[in-house]
């Protein structure tokens, strides 16, 4: 099993709403799916972490929908701070599906492969939070043992916008998941089984480890920071290689995560 992770796309089929995201956003995002379609073999799950547009209008989700559908795959998707749940959930409800109810929270297994959604965002802010109602869904899901038994892989992927965890710079730690945090970490460090935790929002690629589990943070095509670590302000843009990460599920509970890069900037 293949799955591809992205995030923070942040198309725009108008006016754009952030400072960064470069003019060819999109031709630049265009690039990356379909080096990502040319794999071989071809992905089994693509997963995007939030941020898919950066206004969050019917035209974003429509130009989005028709860039993602070169893939056969599933796509899952979580929302950002940038995407607007109303729209996000008439886009994209015919691919995921969301839980009734005021956030675009999921829980679904695929050929043996298990993946939460979780909404974390705050509308109108830059940072997330896990209210109370979000946190005793993720517990009731994280207990559902019917659920954990359909993942025959033995491996669970969270995918969230916000990182839940400090990034060594005050400028990114003010704007990852704050409020709901203690609890969480509390949540998936009790959870009995292999799980990978997927998110974005600071667009810079990293690995890390949180409770005791694999954690990664995709880049995005769109505009991307240099090394954060130690910034106390907003850290300066990079022209780096763009990352995505491909995680291959090799066995039970076994997991090799590549990353892939594309210079961008080489045009």
């Amino acid at each position: 099993m293949y799955i591809l992770h992205f995030s923070d796309f942040h198309l725009f089929a108008g006016d754009k709403e952030s400072a960064h995201p470069r003019a060819d956003t999109v031709a630049a995002v265009e690039r990356v799916l379909a080096d990502a379609a040319s794999l071989t073999p071809q992905p089994d799950l693509v997963l995007i972490s939030g941020d898919l547009t950066d206004c969050g209008t019917a035209e974003d989700y429509a130009l989005a929908r028709r860039m993602l559908a070169r893939f056969a795959a599933p796509v899952l998707v979580v929302p950002g701070n940038h995407d607007r749940r109303t729209a996000m959930r008439g886009a994209f409800e015919d691919l995921v599906l969301f839980e009734e109810g005021q956030f675009l929270n999921f829980d679904v297994t695929y050929q043996g492969i298990r993946v939460i959604g979780l909404d974390t965002i705050i509308p109108g802010a830059v940072a997330g939070e896990l209210c109370r109602d979000r946190l005793d869904w993720l517990s009731e899901r994280l207990a559902d043992d019917a659920a954990r038994a359909k993942a025959t892989s033995g491996v669970t992927f969270l995918m969230l916008h916000h990182p839940p965890f400090d990034l060594a710079s005050p400028s990114w730690d003010a704007m990852t998941l704050l409020k709901g945090r203690e609890e969480f970490t509390r949540l998936v460090t009790g959870f009995k089984g292999h799980l990978r935790l997927l998110t974005g929002h600071v667009h810079r690629p990293l690995i890390t480890t949180h409770a005791g589990h694999f954690a990664a943070i995709a880049g995005s095509p769109s505009f991307q920071y240099a090394p954060g670590l130690g910034w106390t302000g907003e850290p300066p843009l990079s022209s780096e290689p763009y990352v995505y990460w491909l995680h291959h599920v090799t066995g039970p509970g076994q997991v090799i995560v590549s990353p892939r890069m594309i210079d961008l900037a080489a045009g």
